[in-house]
């Protein structure tokens, strides 16, 4: 059977919502210098479902460092030695001024805070601010009960982020101070109080192919919204190696979730620019339809305008969820 033959298979399994594991194997063992081939296919499923248009989201870090989770990829674990600003929860003015300005843009807005979680004290005053907001509101606060989603719910915020970060297999490797299932859980709660779901994790972190494809359908038994898609950036202080994979390496796992789970948002988030570089617009051909623009949590990242000239270029278009 030739590759052409085999991706327009994946091709119609994915258009059918039917693609299996087996399809999962393929991705993974297809050949690197035939990767075009391959992202013959998962563009056409992206297109097929999300036609010309993708999804950009940018970020305000409300609560920054002195984290005591002890997530070993992270720069604002207190358990690292990264040097990052320590931040108490920001002003009401500054998530609204954040926000406004993303709208301008016509990108979505997500404010995200480090440690556990947020006091009930501080998720009440996000919480304010949000309905003073003139539009929607991402969060990602933390590992959250089923009240304290339904009080940011009413409030107006539309979608919740909380990645599972990695399989459950690999999970003990990186973190210590919760367990997977307390993530798994954390995003059963939110789907509960009826927000969206913003999922996925991190690669390049010394996880298998094998645990890629668990978190595949770990994400498609979750039946989240939206997958973001990290590589790791060996931010000075962290206590993981330098990632191993190439960038073709990096796309392919793009397009794997695209196969994977394709009707749902793939958003290529941090560690693009550093592991992507000038490939940068490939990641839509391996699948994605989204990505974060502006600055990351501690680390810079492409300005708005150059992501802009990016996806003009390629005849996209913004749609924000």
């Amino acid at each position: 059977m030739s590759l052409f033959t085999t991706a327009e298979g994946i091709h119609q399994r994915a258009i059918a919502l039917q693609t299996t594991e087996a399809d999962f194997d393929t991705v993974i063992s297809w050949p690197e210098e035939d990767l075009s081939v391959l992202f013959g296919a998962t563009d056409s499923i992206r297109r097929h479902f999300f036609k010309n248009t993708v999804d950009p989201c940018s970020l305000l870090n409300v609560k920054s460092g002195n984290c005591s989770e002890d997530c070993a990829f992270c720069s604002q674990s207190s358990s690292n030695h990264a040097s990052v600003n320590i931040t108490e929860l920001v002003s009401a003015d500054a998530i609204k001024a954040a926000q406004a300005e993303a709208q301008k843009n016509n990108v979505s807005f997500c404010v995200v805070s480090s440690g556990r979680k947020l006091s009930g004290d501080e998720i009440k005053k996000v919480a304010n601010v949000v309905r003073d907001c003139n539009g929607p509101v991402h969060a990602s606060l933390g590992i959250l009960t089923e009240e304290e989603f339904a009080q940011l719910a009413s409030a107006g915020v539309v979608c919740y982020n909380h990645n599972i970060e990695t399989s459950e297999r690999f999970y003990g490797e990186i973190v210590s101070t919760h367990k997977w299932s307390d993530r798994v859980d954390t995003v059963r709660a939110a789907k509960k109080a009826g927000l969206s779901v913003c999922c996925g994790g991190i690669f390049g972190m010394g996880e298998t192919w094998a645990d890629r494809k668990d978190m595949c359908r770990v994400l498609r038994e979750l039946d989240v919204d939206t997958v973001p898609v990290n590589f790791f950036n060996p931010i000075e202080g962290t206590r993981l190696a330098k990632p191993a994979e190439k960038p073709m390496d990096f796309l392919r796992i793009v397009a794997l979730f695209r196969v994977a789970l394709p009707n749902k948002i793939i958003k290529v988030c941090g560690g693009r620019e550093l592991h992507l570089g000038d490939l940068a617009p490939l990641m839509f051909l391996a699948g994605a339809n989204g990505y974060i623009t502006g600055n990351y949590l501690t680390t810079s990242g492409a300005p708005v305008s150059q992501d802009n000239t990016m996806i003009a270029s390629l005849g996209l278009v913004k749609d924000p969820h």
